[in-house]
């Protein structure tokens, strides 16, 4: 009975062993700042009326009556690409307007109306065959394009020379008239329409072209005016409410227990809200002049080092090995010696052989450890050698 009681005791006696947080000693972390949206049905509103420059014009056609057109207020007249159409030279930058435009069409067309379908088939078409010298767009910097375009299109012009250029923006601005329209969604080109970008300013960080992204529209209603028979967009702008917050990145350095290395696989990156902590992708987060975590990229969690009971414990047999971490590195061997180099300065620490260690290097120094080099970028002032106890 006494044998039974104590079998039936062990699958408690394990989960106890794992349900404590990590030992300080253990833990190798960093920080870093991120922005978020905590609440996505937290946003401000802001009731405006877009209306588009009467004097500009893409592929011959003026804006308002693309606008208009789009609005069902005027029949519609798709231009096409001739075959005649010269080739442009090859293009110079990483991110072409050409393929911005396909990648765009290809996430809008479950959206468009099969007129606009038809039409813009065969400007994909053509550019499937065609090397667009407009170079210097790249993704990251589409907004500042578009601003541009706004601003002075006879000087993007003027720059560009693409005879392809003025097609894709017109079909660009028709997809975005749709998806604005029937579906509240504002594009990147709409997004840095000036009324619209200057709206947003004063409420969210317009820098990062993802956050930026996130602000959507409703009641979308094309209106005609009586003073001079042009078409407007009434909308309401949705505009999520950011906060900023600390994340921790953590590692276990783990043990050593009878030659095998013993550690728990943490998440990358964690915070605690309200009681509760949550993970954090870092890799679904998108960087440009700050670090912006989109919802899908945070999840609560149940594996952390406050609570070890969900994580998992991986064990491996290894004679000698160096582990990187989210701040130093894990390393074990028979070496005695660390050397260290900084501005062609180096030193010399003596250890123990068979010894878990951690160690940080300080800023922008190498370690060299039985034959291997070791580089991190740490902000850490000093170098930090300290043995990691069974």
């Amino acid at each position: 009975m006494t044998f039974i009681a104590l079998f039936a005791a062990l699958p408690i006696l394990i989960s106890a062993l794992h349900n404590h947080p990590l030992p300080e000693e253990r833990r190798a972390c960093t920080t870093q700042e991120i922005t978020y949206i905590p609440d996505e049905y937290d946003v401000y509103e802001k009731q405006i009326e877009l209306s588009l420059d009467s004097g500009m014009s893409l592929n011959r056609h003026p804006v308002t009556r693309i606008l208009a057109e789009e609005c069902g207020l005027r029949d519609k007249v798709f231009p096409t690409l001739s075959r005649r159409d010269k080739r442009s030279p090859i293009a110079r930058g990483i991110f072409r307007l050409s393929k911005y435009f396909l990648h765009f069409f290809q996430k809008s067309k479950l959206f468009l109306k099969p007129e606009l379908l038809k039409g813009i088939a065969k400007v994909v078409e053509k550019l499937n065959h065609v090397k667009t010298s407009i170079g210097k767009v790249k993704y990251a910097g589409i907004g500042n394009f578009f601003m541009k375009m706004w601003e002075d299109v006879e000087e993007l012009r003027a720059e560009e020379k693409d005879a392809h250029m003025d097609v894709i923006l017109e079909q660009t601005l028709r997809t975005s008239l749709q998806l604005l329209i029937n579906h509240g969604i504002i594009s990147d080109m709409l997004l840095h329409h000036p009324i619209i970008l200057e709206e947003i300013k004063g409420l969210l960080l317009v820098d990062n072209e993802k956050l930026l992204s996130e602000v959507t529209a409703t009641n979308v209603m094309c209106h005609q005016s009586h003073r001079d028979s042009q078409v407007v967009i009434y909308l309401k702008l949705k505009i999520p409410k950011v906060a900023r917050i600390t994340i921790e990145k953590c590692d276990d350095i783990g043990k050593m227990v009878d030659g095998t290395y013993q550690y728990y696989t943490l998440p990358k990156a964690t915070f605690k809200k309200n009681g509760h902590i949550f993970k954090v992708d870092i890799e679904w987060c998108f960087f440009e002049h700050f670090t912006y975590c989109p919802t899908q990229a945070i999840r609560p969690t149940d594996c952390s080092k406050e609570k070890l009971q969900r994580c998992e414990l991986r064990m491996e047999q290894k004679s000698d090995f160096d582990r990187e971490l989210q701040n130093g590195f894990a390393v074990y061997g028979d070496f005695t010696q660390i050397l260290t180099e900084k501005d062609s300065l180096q030193s010399r620490y003596l250890v123990k052989p068979r010894v878990l260690y951690h160690i940080v290097p300080k800023f922008d120094e190498t370690l060299f450890i039985g034959g291997k080099e070791l580089k991190q970028m740490t902000q850490s002032k000093e170098t930090i050698i300290r043995p990691i106890k069974p």
